[in-house]
């Protein structure tokens, strides 16, 4: 399809075996007043393991109306590049497809001065097994959301402009188990960066930027629900505005989670700052005993024993001070103390 504007009043339907190749300005443009939610429809059989093609390159425009941009449903190995879907203020691109439905060099964006829809998504994943790679989400109330399992992003950018467009309430909704987010930057939002609500999900070498518009000191950067355990989280980074601080960098059920190399800007993220490394515990998939392989540990010193609320149950400090120079472990009963010879 060459360059220029293809304006339609209705879904366009691919077949299976069919591919869409646009050049960089074709524009195919939901009319005013358009018949249906979708505006180009990938549409197969699941039982069907045939290879669907290609979407590759172009604008699909949904003329600030609530529609979807391009959904795919019942077909797998379909490969999705080079294109931008704008002003569909319901969904980007909604994938309920079956496996390998694959994103990469992508854009959704919603008019800076146009509010979303209700319930809006950017990128809305319902199948499993795929990929994301260089995507650019703005506009929407949930950024990115997964629902099936086992999917990678990588390279993922989301934010909205919140006064015009509506808040962001999560960039990242992770429903999908053991999914993994690889150096994605979850920028300005209001509820979570990342809600996790499923277990054995991993983010690395992640942004999260609490929203410049959202009440000061609140929010959470990874928020985890009841089933969200086993999360490992490493090497992620935490900012915000003086005016907008961040209540807590974690938040929720942490059981058996994994939090090692994280790091925040002084000053603008108020707690939840954690460093974990799971021992036991876990439910139905505990996790092994922490062993420490070498010659020592150390642990530094600190003038004077905690007070009876400060701390954690399992918590142990050393005090170096002349007359309570000891081990003092953190019980259900308080802190107890274990004598030094």
């Amino acid at each position: 399809m060459g360059d220029g504007v293809y304006g339609i009043d209705r879904t366009l339907c691919l077949p299976p075996s069919v591919s869409l190749y646009m050049t960089p300005h074709a524009i195919i443009r939901a009319l005013s007043g358009f018949h249906g939610q979708v505006v180009v429809l990938k549409e197969g059989t699941k039982e069907d393991h045939t290879c669907a093609g290609w979407i590759r390159g172009g604008v699909i425009d949904g003329g600030r109306q609530p529609l979807i941009g391009l959904q795919a449903k019942s077909v797998c190995r379909l490969e999705i590049s080079e294109i931008e879907v704008r002003d569909c203020t319901y969904k980007g691109f909604h994938l309920a497809g079956w496996y390998e439905i694959n994103l990469s060099h992508v854009r959704c964006n919603v008019d800076l001065h146009t509010h979303y829809a209700p319930g809006s998504i950017g990128i809305h994943y319902e199948n499993a097994d795929s990929l994301v790679h260089s995507a650019v989400v703005i506009g929407y109330e949930t950024g990115v959301r997964s629902d099936a399992s086992s999917n990678d992003f990588q390279f993922v950018h989301v934010w909205n402009f919140d006064p015009d467009q509506g808040p962001m309430l999560y960039c990242f909704y992770c429903n999908g188990h053991s999914d993994t987010y690889n150096e994605c930057y979850a920028d300005s939002p209001t509820t979570a960066g990342f809600y996790m609500l499923k277990p054995f999900q991993r983010v690395f070498g992640c942004r999260i930027y609490y929203s410049r518009w959202a009440a000061d000191n609140s929010g959470a950067g990874v928020l985890v629900g009841p089933n969200g355990t086993h999360g490992t989280y490493i090497g992620n980074y935490f900012f915000a505005d003086k005016e907008h601080t961040l209540a807590k960098e974690y938040d929720g059920n942490l059981d058996s989670a994994t939090i090692i190399g994280d790091n925040s800007r002084g000053g603008v993220v108020h707690g939840g700052l954690e460093c974990r490394i799971p021992s036991g515990g876990g439910g139905a998939d505990p996790m092994p005993p922490l062993t420490v392989a070498g010659s020592s540990f150390r642990l530094s010193p600190q003038a004077q024993p905690s007070a009876g609320d400060q701390g954690e149950v399992g918590e142990v400090v050393w005090v170096d001070g002349d007359d309570v120079a000891a081990l003092y472990v953190k019980t259900s009963k308080g802190w107890k103390r274990a004598r030094l010879e």
